[in-house]
């Protein structure tokens, strides 16, 4: 299961927050298929990362991440991907996936691929 951070419950593309994002999708890589949840840790990215690993994700792809986020979701062996700054669409990145198309966070790359972007919090 893939977690995709959204910032709305109708909002089909990635946002650019992580632990602040409202909302995460929930991807079943092997279907295609979608669930959205809430983020009842929103702005807490540490408990957000714990949150995604309780509902079952597996991996995670992200606009801006900080290390604390990702060393908490390594600790819950949830792989992370880069989204290199792009912005796109849930079936996008469902497909970019089946083609394994972004490039996975490792201990040799997190710190060059990481950033702590955006620190506004759009939690209601």
């Amino acid at each position: 299961m893939l977690a995709i951070p959204l910032d709305t419950q109708e909002k089909t593309t990635i946002s650019k927050l992580f632990g602040n994002a409202p909302y995460f999708a929930l991807l079943d890589l092997q279907t295609g298929q979608f669930r959205v949840i809430e983020n009842e840790q929103c702005g807490n990215g540490g408990k957000s990362a714990t949150l995604l690993a309780q509902k079952g994700a597996n991996k995670t792809l992200f606009y801006y991440m900080g290390e604390g986020v990702y060393n908490e979701l390594a600790k819950h062996g949830v792989e992370v991907y880069t989204s290199k700054h792009s912005i796109e669409s849930i079936d996008a990145i469902y497909m970019t996936f089946l083609r394994n198309g972004y490039t996975k966070l490792n201990a040799a790359n997190y710190k060059e691929l990481l950033d702590s972007g955006s620190k506004s919090c759009s939690c209601s």
